[in-house]
């Protein structure tokens, strides 16, 4: 008999074991799918178009009863009195393959609804991502009500008022707290202050830009200077390369410095080419190569040929020419043909994108 009852109780035991683990699972699955779920622009329910007066959307009810009602008490406050039209949205979680950050996706929505008036686009929207490692907050605000709530504003009521509620789970008081500030800075009552911008320092910039300015016309000259002196100063005028050796790195600590000396020296119509001093009135710096080279002697392949150059006096007109060999440089054969390359062209029957509600203003925080 006792061997019955104990195989009896083991089964009634087994049972109760199984009982309990399947009442366990079917309570754990709706937590699981909270967490699971995330949403999309378009799977955000719109509780306006049901219910007039609310503005608070938490389709998975992560609000408290009390703190829901006061939190959607204060923002019909917010449109009545301070004519700013606010939906609150509270969410597990977000597409984030689908969206590039928690921005991106508050600013799809609020051009979705189309918060505020079209006119005075006075909207804010305000999102909260409460998933662990996307915990977020997020303002979005239209162009008018970005006059007011500034992105440096709404930062400080994230970090100031919501946040330390937020990081404790306390999700409705962080939202109150935050409208509550939000609703205290559009009465012109809220301390919370804008930081003053820092003041740029642009000494650096300028002292890297005129030090580089005249370290590169003071290379030019230096080299420039070399060529009169050089025992063909003909042929070092015209083989004269500013972009070599010193000027070439310096060309490229001070590119900008040196597009502005090119410029400059385009708009005095200077050759490039350096002066060199006049055998006959013995002037410096008044002979300068003139027009283009006339080819005495074409160049083949293992023969250089030869250029003949002129070059003139400013001072007494004196004229000297000069022949100076150059290499043979092998002509591209590559060719021009155009067939078969696909061309991009502007279609004149193109489309344009479409004008939101949001002015692209707000600010996020994680937390």
């Amino acid at each position: 008999m006792s061997e019955k009852f104990q195989i009896l109780y083991t089964t009634m035991k087994s049972k109760r074991i199984v009982t309990v683990a399947i009442i366990y699972l079917l309570l754990l699955v709706p937590v699981i799918y909270v967490l699971a779920q995330k949403y999309t622009v378009e799977t955000v329910p719109n509780v306006r178009l049901r219910d007039a007066s609310a503005y608070i959307t938490d389709p998975n009810k992560l609000l408290d009863d009390d703190e829901y009602f006061e939190l959607n008490s204060l923002l019909g406050a917010l449109r009545d009195s301070l004519n700013i039209e606010t939906a609150v949205v509270v969410l597990p979680s977000i597409e984030m393959d689908e969206y590039g950050s928690a921005r991106e996706f508050a600013n799809k929505l609020f051009n979705r609804w189309g918060l505020g008036d079209n006119e005075l686009n006075n909207g804010l929207l305000i999102l909260l991502i409460t998933n662990e490692g996307e915990r977020e907050i997020v303002f979005e605000t239209g162009k008018g009500t970005e006059q007011v709530l500034t992105d440096g504003i709404s930062k400080l009521i994230q970090t100031n008022e919501m946040v330390p509620w937020l990081k404790d789970g306390e999700y409705g008081k962080g939202l109150i707290a935050g409208v509550k500030e939000i609703s205290k800075v559009i009465e012109g009552t809220s301390g919370l202050e804008e930081p003053a911008p820092k003041k740029r320092n642009y000494w650096p910039v300028i002292i890297y830009l005129v030090a580089g300015l005249i370290i590169i016309v003071a290379i030019d000259a230096s080299r420039k200077s070399k060529v009169a002196s050089s025992e063909s100063p003909y042929k070092a005028a015209v083989n004269y390369d500013s972009l070599k050796g010193a000027g070439c790195v310096a060309a490229i600590l001070f590119l900008p410095q040196f597009i502005i000396y090119f410029i400059y020296k385009e708009i005095a119509k200077e050759t490039g080419k350096p002066a060199i001093d006049c055998e006959k009135c013995r002037e410096k710096g008044t002979v300068k190569v003139t027009g283009e080279p006339v080819v005495k002697q074409q160049a083949i392949p293992g023969q250089d040929g030869m250029k003949e150059y002129k070059f003139v006096c400013s001072k007494c007109g004196f004229t000297h020419h000069e022949l100076i060999p150059y290499a043979y440089v092998k002509p591209n054969t590559t060719s021009s043909s155009s067939s078969g390359t696909t061309v991009r062209s502007d279609s004149s029957s193109g489309g344009s994108w479409g004008g939101g509600s949001s002015g692209g203003g707000g600010a996020s925080t994680r937390f």
